[in-house]
């Protein structure tokens, strides 16, 4: 929050500079403009005229869905979470492919210090993000920051609020020549040339005309107190208002339809959500979906999901049990989390803080149902909720979930298939009981035979 004020601040001051200076997703598509200048022989842009129907209308559709609980349509356009999410999804598989092609070579040579990795990814969750990257990369190579000036939500208000900032780009009309250098630089489109005009609320801030203006016409000022602002008729607005609504009221029917049509509809149950989340409610209503918890996660128990949420929380992190477990003593994800979505905690708020309890399904276990011993659960158990009881020598593992964090360890050593411990996540997060050394129970119990009639 005081990041987001911070930045509305800025732009009341110097304009849209943030776009240009601070978005992420803003300097991924400059170097894809760089790319398209270099190739096209620095090709020149021209003025464009806005889609204020279309941006006004996505803002407000933003707004409206975020209002009603929903942060599904911030978190797919927001440019943060997609950067991340870019980010998550590419780049850090190449390098990891890289890792792993050099691992494989030392092996080749009994080199054995290093080993193999993998990313879990997704298909589904991959298409979409490709989807918005070849969106991304097409936009910049043709139009330049048409992205940022339509589709982006957080452009859209900041190019609205930019109107009135003490700051503004200007052309001196009386001694522009209309030559066209500072339209030819303009990668928002945003400068009229011929008529000595720029759009401010699609200005970027990115100073290519103030540079490159042979007569020193465009400058950069203090701006006057008075704008002339955009007349909206009483059609636009009701245009504008119907939008809005009708595209609130289908976001909101497509999320109680969906989950009907999910394989899973009858039974819906949401994953279980990171430690520090505080429970389902809070996380999908903070999560901005930008997958940096994905990205330091050491087990990679966090993956991206698309619809396990629900459309509320779309692209949000999910627990991968039973491929992997939540480390122990691994607090990074609280830590990296830029919305508080998954809050920090010390080592030992994480180790008391339970996601979830284990459920020993003992018809598909190999000890209840051969007779004999496995103990894999009980090895990984960190906090010893799970437990041995001796019946003619034969360990039968128990389950006491007081002691239970959710952490997923039991159920990823599980050998069997499908697995005979689970994870049911809790929809808000418990407090489990830290067990000390001396209270911790007995490895091998001694089994009453009343309370396990085999």
């Amino acid at each position: 929050m005081i990041g987001f004020v911070a930045i509305l601040v800025i732009t009341l001051i110097f304009g849209r500079v943030y776009c240009s200076f601070l978005c992420p997703l803003g300097t991924l598509q400059d170097l894809f403009i760089a790319v398209s200048r270099k190739n096209d022989g620095l090709k020149k842009h021209s003025f464009q005229k806005p889609y204020n129907l279309l941006r006004y209308t996505l803002l407000g559709a933003v707004i409206m869905t975020a209002s009603l609980g929903s942060m599904s349509l911030l978190n797919l356009l927001d440019p943060y979470s997609m950067t991340g999410r870019i980010f998550t999804q590419f780049v850090q598989p190449f390098f990891w492919g890289i890792y792993n092609a050099a691992v494989s070579v030392m092996q080749y040579f009994h080199i054995y210090f290093f080993s193999q990795d993998t990313l879990p990814l997704s298909l589904s969750v991959l298409l979409v993000n490709i989807a918005f990257l070849v969106l991304i990369i097409t936009m910049s190579f043709r139009y330049g920051r048409l992205y940022c000036n339509t589709f982006c939500p957080v452009g859209t208000l900041l190019g609205w609020i930019s109107r009135v900032s003490l700051f503004q780009f200007t052309i001196d009309q009386t001694g522009c020549n209309a030559c066209l250098s500072c339209a030819g630089v303009c990668k928002a489109g945003c400068i009229d040339a011929e008529n000595a005009t720029i759009d401010r609320s699609r200005c970027v801030g990115c100073f290519n005309c103030v540079s490159v203006c042979p007569r020193s016409v465009v400058r950069y000022d203090v701006s006057e107190k008075k704008r002339e602002e955009d007349v909206w008729s009483p059609a636009r607005r009701g245009m504008m208002i119907g939008a809005l609504a009708a595209a609130g009221s289908v976001l909101v029917i497509f999320n109680s339809r969906l989950r009907r049509l999910l394989p899973e509809a009858q039974a819906f149950t949401p994953p279980a959500t990171p430690p520090g989340s505080v429970g389902l409610e809070h996380f999908t209503q903070s999560c901005s979906a930008c997958h940096l918890c994905v990205s330091v996660c050491p087990t990679k128990v966090l993956v991206p999901s698309l619809w396990d949420y629900g459309i509320e929380g779309l692209l949000q992190p999910k627990m991968n049990y039973p491929d992997s477990f939540c480390e122990y003593e691994c607090t990074v994800c609280g830590q990296v989390c830029p919305t508080g979505a998954i809050l920090p905690l010390s080592p030992d708020e994480k180790k008391i803080t339970q996601i979830g309890e284990v459920d020993l399904l003992k018809d598909r276990c190999v000890v209840y149902r051969n007779h004999q011993n496995c103990g894999a659960c009980v090895e990984v158990c960190p906090t010893k909720t799970i437990t041995f009881v001796n019946k003619g020598n034969i360990l039968y593992p128990v389950v006491d979930n007081q002691y239970c964090i959710g952490c997923g360890a039991c159920s990823k050593a599980c050998p069997t298939d499908p697995k005979s411990i689970i994870v049911h996540p809790n929809r808000v997060h418990q407090k489990a009981v830290k067990q000390n050394i001396s209270d911790a129970p007995v490895r091998q119990k001694i089994a009453v035979p009343e309370e396990f009639p085999f």
